[in-house]
């Protein structure tokens, strides 16, 4: 059978593929880059709030972070723009010469704003949802039910992985920010890549959800999510300053994610990978290629 005609994807194949669909997402409209980067960076702060109800509800924290990964699944199924996945994919297509650094640089700011402002648009709804339209005093413990109990972790994780975990550290603290932003986009990164290897839909929901739920449960650093998490809790009231949110968490995460994503799935794939092997047919899937571009976002 062809591998054009199984439902797996050969890694060479799948390489050659990735750097194709990264040429034509280097050259999207900010338009379309803004427009996708706000759904994806949308619907992973609706994903982290249910993860952080279901956890309450169910006093098991896994459980959220089993039900997690629908949003990073939908971004994959959908064709978004999530900044993380595009730190390995445009940095292939570059290697590749398939795009160009400027081009790169330019769909990840644009890419890194729209997941911005989807995590604030969703953030800012939230908190007001939560609190009731500020009719609830979420700072008392009990009140607002379950809503002020999410209101009320969101600020502890807002505290905690902004002051406690990295700026009362200092130094050591803004390298363990970064050390888990690498960790936590190794595993993103290759969520998306496993999902790329199925055709199918079931495949590529399934593939997603292991690292997806790997990187949630161990608590790594994801600069989307935490674009989400960071402006929940600050307008939530938690008093920490977003001056402290970006300098603490937002810079050394995004760089952590874009070292873990580019180097230890990006470089390693492309470098062992990227040359045809003898048994690889020397024809193009210009069906999965047409598929990969579309998941990718490179319309």
């Amino acid at each position: 059978m062809a591998a054009s005609e199984m439902d797996y994807v050969l890694p060479s194949e799948l390489v050659d593929s990735m750097i194709n669909a990264g040429g034509k997402k280097a050259t999207v409209s900010v338009k379309n880059l803004l427009l996708r980067g706000f759904y994806s960076g949308s619907i992973l702060g609706l994903a982290t709030c249910l993860a952080l109800t279901v956890g309450i509800q169910s006093g098991q924290p896994f459980l959220g972070s089993l039900l997690f990964p629908f949003g990073f699944a939908s971004i994959v199924l959908f064709g978004m723009e999530l900044v993380t996945g595009n730190f390995a994919l445009l940095s292939m297509s570059t290697w590749a010469g398939k795009s160009s650094w400027p081009q790169t640089l330019r769909n990840w700011v644009w890419v890194w704003l729209g997941n911005f402002i989807g995590c604030v648009f969703v953030a800012a709804i939230l908190a007001i949802s939560l609190s009731s339209a500020g009719t609830v005093e979420i700072s008392a413990d009990g009140a607002g039910g379950v809503w002020g109990a999410v209101a009320r972790k969101l600020i502890a994780l807002n505290q905690l992985n902004v002051e406690t975990k990295y700026m009362d550290l200092g130094s050591t603290g803004f390298f363990l920010a970064f050390l888990r932003g690498v960790i936590a986009n190794w595993l993103v990164c290759l969520g998306v890549t496993m999902a790329l290897v199925s055709k199918s839909v079931p495949g590529k929901i399934l593939a997603c959800w292991l690292p997806i739920t790997a990187f949630q449960t161990m608590g790594m650093e994801h600069i989307v999510v935490n674009q989400f998490l960071h402006t929940a809790g600050v307008l939530l009231g938690s008093g920490v300053s977003f001056g402290n949110v970006i300098l603490w968490n937002f810079l050394p995460v995004t760089i952590g994610n874009l070292v873990g994503g580019m180097v230890f799935i990006g470089m390693v794939f492309y470098s062992t990978h990227r040359s045809r092997l003898a048994n690889v047919p020397d024809e193009k899937d210009i069906k999965l290629e047409r598929e990969i571009a579309a998941q990718m976002g490179g319309r």
